[in-house]
């Protein structure tokens, strides 16, 4: 049996990513917003690799992604897709735990990953670049001070 290995960054390579498991969702999720976070921080703040270390963890933590996706669930910025996904993401039963955030900032920040992953796996492109930017506006203007 011969499988299909080719793989497009721009093309959808999974269908139904709104009818994944909201973890798995999360997984990717977390992988995109730290290479956005990681890209964001070379490019703005020159340093050296230990500073822009801390720098990027200012912005992946659980707790910074929880401060975000607070600031974003006021803010009503979630579309109703969006918010469906950082629902189930939200309240889906899992056994792992941040070291150094509580249950409900990480439930927030897993919510937070989901969205992205969704969004990455849509190809969602430019939401997803809008959503980051909406976060590193606030972060630039409150906790990066």
């Amino acid at each position: 049996m011969e499988k299909n290995l080719s793989f497009k960054l721009t093309q959808k390579n999974i269908v139904g990513a709104n009818q994944m498991q909201a973890l798995a969702l999360a997984y990717i999720g977390d992988s995109i917003y730290d290479i956005m976070a990681r890209e964001y921080i070379m490019k703005n703040h020159l340093g050296k690799i230990n500073d822009l270390h801390k720098k990027v963890s200012s912005i992946v933590s659980a707790k910074a992604q929880s401060i975000f996706m607070q600031k974003i669930l006021d803010e009503n910025v979630l579309t109703q897709e969006e918010l469906a996904i950082y629902n189930r993401a939200k309240n889906q039963k899992n056994n792992s735990k941040a070291k150094n955030a509580s249950i409900m900032e990480y439930k927030l920040a897993t919510g937070l990953e989901a969205v992205f992953g969704y969004l990455y796996l849509e190809k969602d492109f430019d939401r997803l670049e809008e959503m980051f930017s909406y976060i590193i506006e606030y972060y630039e203007a409150t906790i990066q001070k």
